[in-house]
């Protein structure tokens, strides 16, 4: 494999944990071409981003996918790999009106001779979430009704924004515990995706004034408001993922 600098694994493994919502992963492939309106279902997809980190001197592709295991249970799941390792995502949930309803996320990252592993299952007839993650201790947590999980957040917020909402609060659930989540659109922005212009509508995380953390994500009106770009700043530098082609959609 060549010698490589420590720093630059953890760039890679920190790049891969954007959330998409995928910061999401983290994150990767994303077609949220024809997610619902009101309380239709989203359609199945799959499309591949363009990961970028501040640092390396290359880009990864990650591709991410929805599909439909049964009726009323949904999955994504995103998967990237390069000669540093592998990342799987996976999430289950039952669409509600704008709201994936989690049943169950899981987290895998291979590379380097480790393995590390997140599991959280939430039983919604109890609601309590139960997780899993490499040497700690399993935990517990009580979860509402409307919790979603990390890695489908951006398709609650392309539902939402679909229907004109402007400023967007969600429950998510992780590993640690359920958080409510702040999204604010700040307005439009021109983009270039695979060398086309397009107007998009650009989201912003409300993290609190003193967070060193910044997450905005990028939503094309145009194309059923696919999300097309995630940018996400952390102390260790900036990541961005990118729609590589507007193809299919």
């Amino acid at each position: 494999m060549g010698s490589h600098s420590p720093r630059r694994v953890t760039h890679w493994r920190n790049s891969l944990r954007i959330p998409l919502i995928l910061t999401g992963i983290v994150l990767v492939n994303l077609a949220l071409s024809a997610t619902a309106r009101g309380e239709e279902a989203p359609s199945p997809f799959t499309l591949d981003y363009r990961l970028k980190s501040e640092g390396i001197p290359f880009s990864i592709v990650a591709r991410r996918s929805l599909s439909q295991v049964q009726d009323g249970l949904w999955k994504m799941e995103v998967h990237a790999k390069n000669w540093l390792g592998e990342i799987r995502e996976t999430a289950l949930f039952n669409w509600q009106g704008c709201t994936p309803l989690s049943n169950y996320y899981g987290y895998e990252r291979r590379g380097l001779g480790k393995v590390k592993e997140a599991k959280l299952h939430i039983d919604r007839q109890t609601g309590v979430a139960a997780s899993e993650r490499t040497d700690k201790p399993m935990r517990s947590y009580e979860v509402s009704d409307n919790a979603t999980d990390e890695l489908s957040v951006s398709l609650a917020l392309q539902c939402k924004l679909r229907d004109g909402a402007k400023k967007v609060e969600l429950q998510v659930a992780d590993e640690r515990a359920q958080k409510t989540h702040h999204y604010s659109v700040t307005g439009p922005e021109t983009l270039t995706i695979d060398g086309n212009k397009i107007e998009t509508l650009k989201v912003q995380r409300q993290r609190g004034k003193n967070s060193e953390r910044q997450t905005y994500m990028w939503f094309a009106p145009g194309y059923d408001y696919t999300l097309v770009q995630l940018m996400q700043k952390n102390d260790d530098g900036e990541h961005l993922m990118t729609l590589q082609s507007l193809k299919g959609l």
